[in-house]
């Protein structure tokens, strides 16, 4: 082989380096910039909602198989949130979630009912390690999360004390921040 031809192949092997590094990077970059959309500790934002359209009259299912109705969560706020086992950010909001909602039922401001998309019971039980936590609910039926307009997870809406849904946190958010505490310690109606 003459000089010439091995110049040329370690050419054509360098720019096929150069070509998948540039790929590598790239995929890390678009990565990276997806989890950082999806990661709890982004800016906490929120949807005002009118506040005229009140909790879709539906049940959701306990862990021993009875049943909650939306109508039961009126005469004090609720914080209503939809997640799934296999949803990875909601896997990591989670844990902060129910965190904050035991200490807000504690202090009499809300009361949080986590709303499991999950098909079975069993895939909870396992994710809990056995144990579900209290405020843990399942949907039941992909119908009930289609009458509340969740198309991705997590999502999250504040209903009033009237069942009147007020905000919607859409997506991954960081409860433990303290305009999450601050918003949600509040008692009033939030104006549109």
């Amino acid at each position: 082989m003459s000089a010439r031809a091995r110049l040329r192949r370690i050419a054509a092997a360098a720019g096929v380096l150069v070509l998948v590094q540039a790929l590598a990077v790239g995929l890390y970059r678009a990565v990276e910039h997806r989890r950082g959309a999806e990661r709890p500790g982004r800016p906490f934002a929120y949807e005002r909602l009118d506040g005229t359209r009140p909790v879709p009259d539906t049940a959701f299912e306990r862990p021993d198989g009875t049943l909650l109705h939306a109508g039961a969560l009126r005469g004090r706020p609720v914080l209503l949130h939809f997640w799934a086992t296999w949803c990875a950010p909601c896997r990591a909001e989670l844990p902060r979630l129910l965190e904050l909602g035991r200490e807000l039922e504690e202090a009499g401001r809300l009361k949080l009912v986590a709303v499991s998309v999950d098909e079975s019971w069993e895939v909870v039980r396992a994710f809990f390690g056995g144990e579900v936590p209290p405020g843990v609910v399942r949907a039941g039926a992909p119908a009930v999360q289609r009458r509340f307009g969740v198309s991705t997870l997590p999502d999250t809406f504040l209903v009033e004390e009237d069942g009147m849904m007020a905000l919607r946190f859409t997506g991954a958010r960081d409860w433990r921040a303290p305009e999450a505490r601050a918003l949600l310690m509040e008692r009033e109606r939030p104006g549109p």
